[in-house]
């Protein structure tokens, strides 16, 4: 625990822009060189130039989006953000849009403009492209058959982390949380036996956090000159000897597993090895499926973290939601033989309604859904979009928006599973209320991206946040420190919102009757 809050800490300036810059996060500071001319409404072209729509982007983004919105609601509108001009979409042509083939709109390339990739040597496409398959084809599919161990992980690192508790005991909440989700997600990353290593752990919390140090540092740098600036730029060194560390780690590691396979040893259920199986198949050096495991470590550990953090932040002040919630775990447990299976999971519905609820009232980056213009196309409203453009939509204030969601100011825990049920007025009028699940995906509801592109690991995600969550309100009660009643505000950076990470929770064991 001390360890992770010494990274934690250490890193604090990082950890304030880490919403920014995280893989399955979608930025606002990105450099467009526009290679057509956009005739789309301009927000903020009273102010003047380029220049001055970008010094005032940088301390009023959100009033800029927030302008657009409104006037342009139903249309397409540009800003100036950071670097250069965007374009936003409305949501009604998400559903076009999203079936655009790759070629017109590229997620690759705007996450490579993005995070520097070509500068700090994770321009991989194939890599890419072997991780999400790995997840969709292993991962996922495997989720009913691993639950248990998931299971298993959870109850046992939460004790391990939160302690005893028999009073009340002070636990900052982030680091805490951080901690038990690398564990636990380890186990099923690289196995039971070295998710505790406390090697992996460095590592596997560490690497992001020294990921979004080098790409800060060198978007402080203008575009032409960040080539030199990947020389300069001590946070570029620190991740590159970091990556080392970590490579050093794992690839003596999956070394030893191929050993043992050829020797016909029976081989671990883990992630990977599923990436060690497939490895040839993508023609992927052992180097390259170390930085494979790296990537799924940070593409997976802190954005759950953040989340799991968010929606406690949530509870700990409404200790009449976490009644309820505890009364329905309680109750499917006892419908399921006390095992918290996938079917167990499913049917706590009131938490996963918290789950999502709390996602649209902290939706933590206000756009998703960046595509990079590659070919200029013209929309079947008549919206052109030049190639060179990156495009995205506003997606916090959507979900905020009165003419999706009634009383969207209000935090209203059972709001999508009234909608589930039919209970409440649909306002998206969905002829599947199944719409409104935590892992769906839809035009109005984008925390997990949008279309083929959509983020693959949501559904892991979403079994290990309920089962935390589950074990964590089963077993404690929660409170804040000092009589807090209001709920943490949230750090904001830009255009993205985040968990303060120096926040408290107290914990005290929950007393079993008998």
């Amino acid at each position: 625990m001390d360890q992770v809050a010494n990274i934690v800490q250490e890193r604090a300036p990082i950890l304030a822009s880490i919403a920014v810059i995280l893989v399955t996060v979608f930025t606002a500071s990105i450099l467009l060189n526009s290679s057509g001319a956009s005739k789309l409404p301009l927000v903020g072209e009273e102010i003047g130039n380029a220049e001055k729509r970008r010094k005032a982007f940088i301390t009023n983004g959100i009033d800029f989006y927030q302008k657009g919105y409104e006037l342009f609601k139903s249309k397409a509108f540009r800003l100036t953000a950071l670097d250069g001009d965007k374009i936003v979409l409305p949501r009604h042509l998400m559903e076009e849009v999203r079936q655009l083939p790759d070629d017109i709109i590229n997620i690759d390339k705007a996450f490579t403009i993005m995070n520097e990739q070509h500068l700090l040597g994770m321009e991989h496409p194939t890599r890419g492209k072997f991780l999400v398959h790995v997840i969709q084809s292993d991962l996922t599919r495997a989720l009913v058959r691993i639950n248990p161990r998931l299971s298993e992980e959870s109850s046992r690192t939460i004790q391990e982390e939160i302690g005893a508790c028999e009073d009340w005991s002070e636990k900052v909440a982030y680091s805490t949380l951080l901690r038990i989700v690398a564990i636990v997600s380890g186990a099923i990353f690289i196995g039971g036996d070295l998710c505790r290593s406390e090697e992996y752990l460095k590592s596997s919390i560490g690497y992001t956090l020294d990921f979004v140090g080098a790409v800060s540092g060198l978007k402080r740098w203008s575009k032409r000159w960040r080539w030199l600036g990947s020389y300069f730029v001590p946070e570029v060194k620190k991740l590159f000897a970091e990556r080392k560390k970590a490579h050093d780690f794992l690839e003596p590691i999956i070394a030893k597993r191929r050993v043992a396979m050829k020797a016909g040893e029976d081989m671990p259920d883990d992630t990977l090895q599923w990436m060690i199986e497939k490895a040839a198949k993508f023609n992927l050096s052992d180097d390259e499926l170390a930085e494979s495991q790296l990537n799924l470590s940070m593409a997976a550990i802190h954005t759950t973290t953040l989340t799991v953090t968010m929606i406690l932040y949530d509870l700990v002040v409404r200790p009449d939601v976490v009644e309820e919630l505890r009364e329905e775990i309680t109750r499917v447990l006892a419908a399921n033989d006390g095992v918290m299976t996938t079917h167990a999971l499913f049917e706590m519905k009131l938490l996963d309604s918290v789950m999502k609820e709390s996602q649209r009232v902290n939706p933590g980056s206000l756009i998703r859904f960046q595509r990079y213009v590659d070919k200029p196309v013209t929309l079947s409203d008549g919206t052109h979009l030049p190639s060179g453009y990156l495009i995205e939509t506003a997606h916090a204030l959507t979900v905020n928006d009165p003419e999706v969601y009634r009383n969207p100011e209000q935090f209203d825990a059972h709001r999508f599973l009234d909608l589930r049920n039919g209970t409440s007025e649909d306002l998206l009028k969905y002829k599947n209320r199944e719409q409104h699940q935590f892992v769906t995906v839809t035009k109005d509801f984008m925390h997990f991206g949008y279309g083929r592109h959509a983020c693959p690991g949501r559904f892991f995600a979403a079994n290990e946040i309920k089962l935390i969550l589950a074990r964590i309100l089963l077993d404690y009660d929660i409170r804040t420190p000092d009589g807090v009643t209001e709920r943490y505000a949230n750090l904001s950076m830009g255009t993205d919102a985040f968990p303060d990470p120096t926040k408290t929770v107290l914990f005290k064991r929950v007393k079993k009757t008998a």
